[in-house]
């Protein structure tokens, strides 16, 4: 029976990370944006996206997979109240940086509206649930970084047919790359597999998926990505579930969890300079988002959050996914919370992180690139 209950609680935790364009309601924003938005515009003219549930705009209601989020209270906040298969209230961290850039929010591929000219600005590839390893999308059937890619060479052809050589390249080139992914690789595959753990310790599990950073950038470069941002893990230990399945008790952050997303960031730079040396021509980003996380968590008030040891729905302990339902009853302000569920941010929380990335990559993206 403990086997069971440990397997169910597994289970729960892996449940995380109407795309026709009216559905969406996306479309229907202002986003004219300001002078210097615009002007962002043409220094980058597209975003990107890969990764998992804290970027997914809702590939994976296209899917046969239990992890979705395209039923309230999720969206409970969007344009329209409407729940797209975002993992939040709202907007995700890169629907902010789309509208920083003053470009429409990218439609997930799987849509029927992501063709014709709705694609020149961006497209999302996201699927949650997925990591950087591809083994740990196979657990719920859902879509590794090998088959985003394969989506990625599709969407990459369809833009030089519209838009022709040279306004084609042109947005390949300039576009901004994002990776947000890992956090499943760990807490969704590796604490769950006994085999994964037997066949490797957290030392050499971190070298393989550092392997993976390196193996899709080096891809995507080759592909004429040049300007690529990469996530880093956030602190997996304050997450809500993770406290719940792994805190003990304790109601504070699990300091296991956080040591191992804390190794794999240490070492991302050095993989990412590396890169760096044999990129002419790109810019590439490390994002941080272990420490607004951490810092937003170990004083939400400074944040201007009152939550966060609990998301916004049920009891904010674990529910995501399909146990945060229409039966579950939801805060009634989400801005409070630093998680809507108990695994991914609000879209307030998200709107912060945004603002950070944003200023912190600005410069960077304005810069000479890689001699």
């Amino acid at each position: 029976m403990a086997n069971s209950v440990g397997f169910l609680a597994c289970c729960i935790v892996l449940l995380m990370s109407n795309a026709a364009t009216g559905v969406l309601g996306t479309r229907n924003l202002d986003l004219k944006g300001s002078k210097d938005q615009l002007l962002d515009r043409e220094v980058v003219p597209a975003l990107v996206v890969f990764g998992d549930s804290t970027v997914d705009a809702g590939n994976n209601n296209y899917i046969t997979t239990i992890v979705k989020a395209d039923f309230a209270p999720y969206g409970k906040n969007f344009m329209g109240h409407v729940p797209t298969g975002r993992f939040t209230d709202g907007l995700l961290v890169t629907d902010y940086i789309s509208l920083k850039l003053g470009i429409p929010l990218q439609l997930p591929y799987l849509s029927p509206a992501a063709h014709g000219e709705s694609i020149l600005t961006g497209v999302n590839f996201a699927s949650s649930a997925s990591g950087w390893f591809d083994n740990t999308a196979t657990h719920f059937n859902v879509v590794g970084l090998t088959k985003q890619f394969e989506w990625f060479k599709s969407w990459k052809a369809e833009v030089l047919s519209l838009a022709g050589p040279k306004r084609g390249n042109f947005i390949i080139s300039n576009a901004l790359y994002a990776f947000s992914t890992g956090s499943n690789d760990w807490v969704n595959n590796y604490y769950i597999n006994p085999p994964l753990m037997k066949k490797y310790t957290p030392q050499a599990y971190t070298t393989l998926l550092l392997g993976f950073v390196e193996q899709y950038t080096m891809e995507l470069y080759s592909l004429g990505g040049r300007n690529i941002a990469i996530l880093n893990l956030p602190p997996l230990g304050c997450l809500p579930a993770q406290i719940t399945l792994h805190g003990h008790g304790n109601q504070t952050c699990v300091q296991s969890l956080n040591d191992v997303a804390l190794g794999f960031n240490q070492q991302l730079p050095g993989v990412v300079d590396a890169m760096n040396k044999k990129t002419p021509g790109a810019r590439l980003i490390i994002l941080d988002i272990y420490n607004p996380i951490y810092n937003a968590w170990q004083d939400p008030q400074k944040f201007g959050f009152k939550y966060a040891r609990v998301g916004c729905c049920g009891t904010g302990d674990l529910e995501v996914s399909v146990l945060c339902n229409r039966a579950v009853p939801a805060c009634s302000n989400a801005d409070e919370h630093i998680f809507f569920d108990s695994f991914h941010p609000t879209g307030h929380f998200y709107s912060q992180l945004a603002d950070y990335m944003y200023s912190y990559a600005k410069p960077i993206l304005l810069a000479p690139p890689n001699p």
